[in-house]
């Protein structure tokens, strides 16, 4: 009986764990990857959707949603659970070590700064990658002597012109009253400001506004002028409807009164290839419940494609690994 129950919850925590990371998850949903809904998270937090040195004030209007026109015809089932969704989605990801790293790296990357000794001018961002690729060359190509010291040189020539950039930092120098107001030190700032503004931008939304009928082009317009004249972040509000938008302001409303982005980090779950087929596999050898959230980050593990095949490889996976579940259950019960 005891092995019965075991091998019951084994398969449980197997279908949770399916249910959770292949079919519900929002962002497949969507059809957005994960990089790139991370990366538009963070750029539209800063208000910046461009790289390198920061040299002029970012535009007022700067906003973006991915895939916007698709997003009504994907989510039109269950908007609100979906906006919900997506709330904690963002929340968790503000609040995770892959934000802060990436919004350092965004930050110092826009650092209005250039070594003066680089004829390239390169940026510190481009100085760090470069420094990274040196690194592996080194690792990866031991043998090589004369390829191995050409790549030294150059790694030190890296490591000068960032040490270089660092120690100006330190001082006053063109445009860094508008970096460190644009990137502050801290990005709790930066989260805390889009949320109060959001919240007074909504509260100004005209959701019975009327639309005029489609032109020729199936383009609708405000039949008000003035709407017509409304920012971007208004009209997305507009277009995303009442229901979605109480749920946004009541989220954002809840996040306000605790911690913006708390002290202990968390790590996003890693949903690539190689580590669901790790999970799953776990979930087999030890026969004991998976807790969804403990899913362990695998290095240099490959994206997800999102292609056909993937999907296909992923299914046939699921349906073998049932079938011996199946399989064993009816020996244990004859």
């Amino acid at each position: 009986m005891k092995t019965k129950q075991i091998l019951l919850i084994s398969i449980l925590g197997i279908l949770t764990i399916s249910a959770s990371q292949f079919i519900d998850d929002i962002l497949s949903r969507l059809g957005i990857e994960e990089q790139y809904a991370q990366s538009n998270i963070r750029s539209n937090f800063i208000g910046r959707f461009d790289n390198g040195p920061l040299e002029s004030p970012v535009g007022e209007n700067t906003f973006k949603v991915p895939y916007a026109k698709l997003l009504p015809s994907i989510i039109a089932g269950d908007k609100t659970g979906a906006a919900k969704e997506l709330c904690h989605y963002i929340k968790n990801y503000i609040n995770s070590e892959e934000f802060i790293i990436a919004y350092n790296e965004m930050r110092y990357d826009a650092l209005p700064l250039w070594d003066s000794q680089d004829p390239n001018r390169s940026s510190l961002g481009i100085l760090k990658s470069n420094l990274k690729v040196f690194e592996l060359n080194i690792k990866n190509y031991p043998n090589d002597v004369a390829y191995v010291a050409e790549q030294k040189k150059l790694k030190e020539q890296t490591q000068a012109s960032i040490d270089n950039i660092m120690e100006a930092s330190k001082k006053p120098f063109p445009n860094k009253e508008l970096w460190e107001q644009t990137y502050p030190e801290n990005p709790e700032v930066l989260v805390k400001k889009r949320l109060q503004e959001y919240l007074a931008l909504v509260n100004t939304v005209d959701f019975s506004a009327k639309l005029t009928a489609p032109d020729n082009y199936k383009i609708q317009k405000f039949e008000n002028p003035n709407y017509e004249r409304k920012s971007p972040q208004w009209k997305a509000c507009y277009r995303a409807g009442k229901d979605v938008n109480d749920v946004f302001t009541s989220f954002a409303n809840e996040w306000l009164k605790g911690e913006i982005i708390a002290s202990v980090k968390t790590k996003m779950p890693d949903r690539s290839i190689a580590s669901k087929e790790e999970t799953k596999s776990n979930a087999i050898a030890t026969t004991t419940p998976v807790n969804e959230n403990n899913t362990t980050q695998v290095e240099d593990a490959p994206a997800e494609t999102g292609t056909m095949e993937s999907v296909n490889v992923t299914a046939k996976a699921k349906k073998s690994l049932l079938d011996k579940m199946k399989e064993k259950a009816k020996k244990i019960v004859n």
